[in-house]
């Protein structure tokens, strides 16, 4: 009984660190995914990720920014970016992980929410 106990107690452990491990990675580094914004994403984006720009107009591009684009989920940002959507490029051979996860939480940012939360 009491090796059960001990034994449960530490799946508990492992499982909350897991967890926990993986909501930081989710969070990611908006400053540094403002830098790989504006290497990759600005040409159709635009700065401010408003879309408006020649290319943006052009391919139709979203509006970053408005709540639509805002609602979605992370993981569906980041499968966007790695894989990509229509005419974007997916970017997933260029970007690792921790990349995608930083320009994730850029977007969260310039659309006026935090990485990892849900609206």
């Amino acid at each position: 009984m009491i090796k059960s106990i001990k034994l449960w107690r530490n799946i508990s452990v492992v499982l909350m660190m897991a967890v926990a491990s993986l909501a930081s990675a989710q969070a990611g580094n908006a400053d540094e995914g403002k830098k790989i914004f504006s290497t990759k994403c600005v040409t159709c984006h635009g700065p401010d990720g408003s879309g408006n720009t020649s290319a943006g107009k052009s391919l139709k591009a979203a509006d970053l920014r408005s709540p639509d684009v805002q609602k979605k989920a992370d993981a569906d940002f980041y499968t966007q970016v790695d894989i990509g959507k229509g005419k974007m490029p997916g970017f997933g051979r260029v970007l690792n992980k921790t990349q995608i996860d930083d320009v994730v939480a850029y977007l969260r940012q310039i659309g006026g929410k935090t990485a990892g939360k849900k609206p």
